[in-house]
């Protein structure tokens, strides 16, 4: 904690910090005080906070522990420049005051102050010449010392004069708030539902973020993991409530966030629903339906975004974990991997690939196993269909070879299975027996979530071969930090920023893709070598990576085909040369090509057009153009 001596007279031993609380937010009153310029006046606060919800604090009150902290800004001074008082530290006191560990007296030349206070208190504050701090919410809600501190709240004022009068303080909700309640379904009953003691937790939320005082916005978001809300439940009208769990406001991703229920000795479901916004010092009710039956379907939402003390509701119903997959409903629309869940853990994946062998080839959906650490093993595949073709030939083995690329595929002789079986023992199965021991599993698209700033844009994957790439390119404006790129109208000498064409597709500069600050986590721009696989696997046609309309180079040609069936997405959005800008588009493409090292622009980079069915070289010219970037997983 630092006093700045050039701001004020001094510092003396002891401030008062009076916090008269019976809630948690809202409208306070501040009763004017004689105004003075002195510097012998210490600055005191009191927080006068209405009765409405019960959220962090116990009977609507801050504890005795309770920990704040403080910034004063003098005059016209940002957070960025030096401060008045820098994190000065408050507890609250058994009789209920805020202590400070040291004091703070008005500026004595009359300059105003603008006052920040923070809950819950860190030490390290805010680094000198930055306005940020990391924050966070617990994954142990269910303990109140951990629920307690999940709770981000604010005060400010401006314009704060020397007064004998303590200033008033209004604290504000940062963060969101959702309640859930489980409502018994046709043939259940509200009494049996809690003495099947239902336990929940809360999956694929961010439970990191750095929050900027300045900017007011949340950003930086890391560690999604599983939480567990506060609360106990107890029946109130012909309902369980009473969990509730507070998570940074962030994007909600439908069918990526889900809630994990057990009752009864079954786990449930329920995935979140499309209209539940994460917004600051907003709460929202989220109203399951539960009913014990292994075909109940998502029902629909209602409903509107509500204010922390708001009443609205969303409704879902809960989806009973089956006992296999059926990949018949998975649409492969977001995403052509699937995660497979059990109790929250990672247990299968399933892929809608090209296989292809020298007497074989064809669009399959795979199932694999885990292996012990968690990644998945390519080695042990079964398909359990060949979409498009009849009779006896589903069912084949497949396994990689992840040395050399290479696949072994025998071939099956069943017919097209909808159902995938996850093994207690980790094994795939498309049938199983009365005695068999099979797990209760969930599917989900798997996506990239790439996070910039308050952003984050979801990304389908595929698999081809033993690579896994983006299925789009990619799409940002910005760097990882949040920091913006500059939009560029032309390419010059060491121009670092990005273009659009008129159908808004992206172009980077090389300097954009050489930036340790650029891709996303764990994802690469691809070198030859990578290329090199995938053109190898895929025999050299690229007519299995073109997606979309490709147009002839010139009048009265004819455009090579595009089939797409790798599921690759390769559209012909153009590139970006001066002096001829985006001329270019639906008729080539190229993206931006490591060498060797990883580190720097290869001679030649990846390159389609129209008019070849393979896969080009083309020289980079780093100083006059912009070109596409398609990431790829290492």
């Amino acid at each position: 904690m630092k006093v700045f001596s050039n701001l004020q007279k001094g510092v003396s031993f002891f401030v008062l910090f009076t916090a008269l609380l019976t809630a948690c937010v809202n409208h306070i009153s501040e009763e004017e005080g004689e105004i003075i310029n002195n510097g012998d006046i210490p600055l005191k606060f009191v927080a006068d906070i209405h009765e409405v919800v019960n959220t962090r604090v116990a009977n609507n009150s801050f504890e005795e522990g309770d920990e704040v902290g403080l910034f004063a800004l003098a005059g016209n001074t940002t957070m960025q420049e030096e401060r008045y008082a820098d994190n000065l530290h408050f507890v609250r006191s058994s009789n209920g005051e805020f202590v400070a560990d040291e004091s703070v007296y008005y500026p004595d030349d009359g300059v105003t102050l603008n006052l920040i206070s923070y809950y819950p208190y860190q030490e390290e504050g805010v680094a000198m010449g930055e306005s940020t701090m990391q924050v966070s919410v617990a994954t142990s809600q269910n303990e109140q010392a951990d629920y307690s501190h999940s709770d981000f709240l604010i005060a400010s004022k401006e314009d704060v004069l020397a007064s004998k009068e303590a200033i008033a303080l209004t604290y504000n909700h940062q963060f969101f708030r959702l309640k859930v309640a489980l409502v018994p379904g046709e043939g259940e009953n509200v009494e049996d539902m809690l003495s099947a003691k239902p336990t929940l937790s809360v999956n694929g939320f961010y439970t990191k973020a750095i929050y900027d005082f300045q900017k007011e916005i949340f950003s930086a978001y890391s560690e999604e993991k599983e939480i567990t809300p506060a609360g106990e439940w107890e029946i109130k009208g012909n309902r369980l409530v009473g969990k509730e769990l507070i998570l940074i406001p962030q994007e909600a991703t439908v069918g990526y966030q889900y809630i994990m229920l057990e009752a009864g000795g079954k786990s449930y479901t329920s995935l979140l629903p499309s209209t539940l916004q994460l917004k600051s010092g907003k709460q929202r009710e989220l109203e399951i339906t539960f009913v014990a039956d292994e075909d109940i379907l998502m029902s629909k939402v209602s409903g509107e975004i509500g204010d922390w003390d708001g009443t609205e509701t969303d409704q879902a119903e809960s989806v009973t974990l089956h006992k296999y997959v059926d990949v018949s409903k998975l649409t492969f629309e977001k995403s052509d991997v699937y995660r497979v869940l059990n109790g929250g853990k990672q247990v299968a994946e399933i892929c809608k690939e090209y296989l292809v062998t020298p007497e074989f080839s064809s669009q399959a959906i795979v199932a694999y196993p885990m292996k012990e650490d968690g990644s998945v093993d390519l080695s042990q595949g079964i398909v359990a269909q060949l979409p498009g073709k009849s009779g006896k030939v589903h069912g084949g083995s497949v396994s990689w070879n992840m040395d050399d690329n290479s696949l072994t595929y025998v071939a099956g002789n069943l017919a097209a299975r909808n159902n995938v079986y996850v093994m207690a023992d980790g094994k795939i199965s498309l049938s199983v027996a009365v005695a068999d021991n099979v797990l209760s599993v969930l599917a989900l698209e798997d996506i990239v979530r790439d996070v910039r700033g308050g952003m984050i844009h979801n990304y389908p994957l595929v698999k081809i071969g033993t690579q896994y790439w983006m299925r789009d390119n990619l799409e940002t404006a910005l760097y990882v930090n949040g920091d913006e790129l500059t939009k560029l109208d032309a390419v010059t000498e060491n121009a670092v920023g990005y273009l659009q064409s008129d159908a808004e597709h992206y172009f980077y500069t090389a300097n954009v893709a050489l930036s340790a600050n650029f891709l996303p986590a764990h994802w690469n721009i691809p070198n030859w070598e990578d290329w090199d696989i995938l053109n190898a696997y895929l025999k050299e046609d690229a007519s299995l990576l073109k997606s979309g309309t490709w147009l002839p180079l010139k009048t009265g040609e004819t455009a090579q085909p595009a089939n797409n069936l790798s599921g690759f997405n390769a559209a012909p959005v153009g590139m970006w040369v001066e002096p001829n800008q985006n001329i270019f588009e639906g008729k080539h493409l190229a993206y931006w090509t490591l060498d060797d090292t990883n580190a720097v622009i290869a001679d030649d980079v990846f390159y389609l057009k129209s008019d070849a069915n393979t896969i080009e070289r083309s020289a980079p010219g780093v100083e006059k153009k912009a070109f596409a970037i398609r990431c790829i997983r290492k």
